[in-house]
C-alpha cells in the first residue's frame, strides 16, 4: 500500500479504492455471516440446555413419585413382612415404564450395589454391580448410590445401552435414597434425541443464511454499479483539476481558477499562483543568497566545533588538575592517622576527600570510556566488595550510619575492576547519601540458583520516580548534591556486561539489587 502511494498516481488511487471497497464489502459479509452463526450457536446451546433441563425435571419427578409410593406402602403396611412388601413394591414399579421407547422406567439398587429392580435388564436382578463401569470408565452404580445419599438426591451423566436401538447412547439419571431400607431409587433418560432436533435447526439455519447471502449479494452488486458510475465521474473531474495544477507548477504559469471544479483545488491553485510569483523573484538572486548562507553555516559549524573542543579540553585538564592535590590530601590523611587515631575532625576530612575522590572517578570514567577498552578480569567479588565497604566506612560513620555485611566468601566474577568499582562505589555512595541517620545499611552477596546476587538495602525516603532514576543528570532530591551521573554510569555498565538491575522502594526502604549470571 505504501509503495502504491509513493507514486501519487490517480490510477493507483483508483486501484487502492477498489481494493479497499472490496475488503470492506467482504468484511461486511463476513461479519453478517458470523453474527448469524453466533446466533445459531447460541440457539443450539439454549435448545440443548432447555432439553436437558426438561428431561432432568421429568426423571426427578418420576423418581420422587416412586419414592412417595414406597413411603406410602411402607407406612400403610408396616406390620406386613418386609420382604413380602418389598417384593410387591418391586413388581408394581417394574410395570411403571414406557414400553414403546424403552424409557421412563425406575431401577432400584441396595447401597451395597446389589440390583433389586430393573424392568429392562431383569437378568441383573440380585447381582452386585457396584464396580460396573461404562465405556468412559465411570462407575455408574457407585456414583448413583453416592449421589442418592444427598439430602435431595442428584444427577449422574454416563453412557448406557439404549434398548430400542441396541447402541450406546448418552444418558442422565436422577437418584435418591430411601434410607429405612437402604435403597437407591433412580430413573433415567437418553439424550441422543436432541440430535434430531439440532439437525432440523441446522437445516433451517443454512436455508436462512443462503437467503440472507443472496439478498446481500444483490444489494452489494446494485450499490457497486451505482458507486462505480459516481466514482468514475468524480475521478475524471479530479484528474482534470490536477492536470491544470500540475501544468501550472511545472511551467511556473498562473492557473485560471474558473477552470477548477473543486473548492479545495481552487485554494491549492491560488497558493501555487502566489508561489510561482515568489519563485520568479527568488530565481533572480537565489545563487547569491545560497553562497552567503553557506558561508554563515560553515562559520557557525566551525564555531560549534571549537566550543565543544574547548569544553572537552577544559574537563580533561580540570580532572587532571584535581587528581594531584586529591592524591596528596588522601596520602597525608593516611600519614596523620598513623600518628593521631580516632580524631573526629580528621575523620570528617577523610570522608569528604573520599566523596570527592568518588566524583573524580565518575568524571574520569565519563571522559575515558569511549577511548579505552576495559578488559575483563577474574575478580574475587567477595574480597573486592569488602575493600570498597572499608573505603566508604569513614563516610558512613560521619553520617551516623553502620554497615551490616552478609557476604559469602570466594565468589568470583569476570569483569573489569574499574567498571566493577563504579558499580559498587556509586551504589554505596547513594545508599549513604539518601539514608536516614542512625540507621544500618545492609550489604548482601550470595548465590541463588544460576545467579550471583549483590544487593544494598538502606532506610530512606521512598523513591518516587524509579523509571527516571538512571537518566543522566536526573536527581530525586536536589538538596542532596551530586551531578546525577553516578546511576547513569551504573546502568550503562550493567547493560554492556549483561548484569540485570532491580530497584525496589517502598515504606522508606530501598533495595538496589544486581543479578550476575554464573
Amino acid at each position: 500500500m505504501k509503495n502504491l502511494l509513493n507514486n501519487r498516481s490517480i490510477n493507483k488511487v483508483n486501484l487502492i479504492s477498489i481494493v479497499f471497497g472490496s475488503v470492506l464489502l467482504s468484511l461486511f459479509i463476513i461479519i453478517a455471516i458470523y453474527n448469524s452463526y453466533s446466533q445459531y450457536k447460541n440457539d443450539i446451546k439454549f435448545l440443548e440446555q432447555e432439553y436437558v433441563k426438561s428431561q432432568k425435571k421429568f426423571i426427578e419427578q418420576e423418581t420422587k413419585r416412586v419414592l412417595r409410593y414406597i413411603k406410602y406402602k411402607h407406612k400403610k403396611y408396616k406390620n406386613k413382612p418386609q420382604k413380602e412388601l418389598q417384593s410387591e413394591i418391586v413388581d408394581a414399579i417394574e410395570q411403571m415404564r414406557n414400553k414403546g421407547d424403552g424409557t421412563g422406567y425406575v431401577f432400584i439398587y441396595r447401597f451395597d450395589g446389589v440390583n433389586i429392580a430393573d424392568p429392562i435388564l431383569k437378568k441383573n436382578a440380585g447381582k452386585n454391580l457396584i464396580n460396573f463401569k461404562d465405556p468412559n470408565g465411570k462407575k455408574v452404580i457407585y456414583e448413583l448410590i453416592k449421589v442418592s445419599k444427598k439430602q435431595n438426591g442428584g444427577y449422574v451423566n454416563y453412557v448406557w445401552n439404549k434398548p430400542t436401538t441396541n447402541t450406546l447412547a448418552p444418558k442422565i439419571s436422577y437418584a435418591i435414597s430411601y434410607k429405612p431400607w437402604g435403597w437407591m431409587i433412580g430413573s433415567g433418560v437418553y439424550l441422543d434425541n436432541i440430535k434430531d432436533v439440532i439437525k432440523e435447526k441446522k437445516e433451517k439455519y443454512y436455508k436462512k443464511v443462503s437467503q440472507y447471502l443472496l439478498q446481500i449479494i444483490i444489494l452489494v452488486v446494485i450499490l457497486f454499479i451505482i458507486g462505480s458510475f459516481i466514482y468514475r465521474y468524480l475521478m475524471s473531474v479530479i484528474q482534470n483539476d490536477i492536470k491544470l495544477i500540475r501544468k501550472a507548477s511545472r511551467d511556473l504559469e498562473h492557473v485560471n481558477t474558473r477552470n477548477i471544479s473543486f473548492k479545495e483545488f481552487k485554494q491549492v491553485a491560488y497558493h501555487i499562483n502566489v508561489m510561482n510569483d515568489n519563485l520568479k523573484d527568488l530565481n533572480k538572486n537565489l545563487e547569491q543568497k545560497v553562497i552567503v548562507r553557506t558561508k554563515e553555516l560553515e562559520a557557525s559549524k566551525q564555531y560549534a566545533i571549537n566550543i565543544v573542543e574547548q569544553q572537552d579540553k577544559f574537563v580533561k585538564d580540570a580532572i587532571h588538575e584535581i587528581n594531584t592535590p586529591l592524591s596528596i590530601i588522601i596520602a597525608n590523611i593516611d600519614l596523620f592517622k598513623l600518628k593521631i587515631s580516632n580524631n573526629k575532625y580528621l575523620s570528617k576530612i577523610e570522608a569528604g576527600s573520599k566523596i570527592i575522590h568518588n566524583i573524580y572517578n565518575d568524571l574520569e570514567y565519563m571522559v575515558k570510556k569511549d577511548r579505552i577498552k576495559y578488559k575483563k578480569q577474574d575478580i574475587d567479588l567477595s574480597l573486592f566488595l569488602k575493600q570498597r565497604v572499608e573505603f566508604f566506612n569513614e563516610i558512613a560513620l560521619g553520617n551516623n550510619l553502620d554497615f551490616v555485611l552478609n557476604i559469602e566468601d570466594n565468589i568470583n566474577i569476570l569483569i573489569n575492576s574499574t567498571l566493577l568499582q563504579r558499580i559498587c562505589d556509586n551504589t554505596l555512595s547513594n545508599a549513604i547519601k539518601y539514608s536516614f541517620t542512625n540507621k544500618k545499611i545492609n550489604i548482601n552477596l550470595y548465590t541463588k540458583e544460576q545467579n550471583i546476587i549483590f544487593e544494598i538495602i538502606n532506610c530512606g525516603k521512598t523513591i518516587k520516580n524509579i523509571s527516571k532514576l538512571f537518566d543522566r543528570f536526573y536527581r530525586e532530591n536536589n538538596t542532596r548534591g551530586g551531578f546525577g551521573i553516578g546511576l547513569n554510569i551504573i546502568k550503562e555498565i550493567c547493560d554492556k556486561n549483561n548484569i540485570k538491575m532491580e530497584v525496589l522502594s517502598d515504606n522508606d526502604l530501598t533495595i538496589f539489587r544486581y543479578y550476575i549470571a554464573i
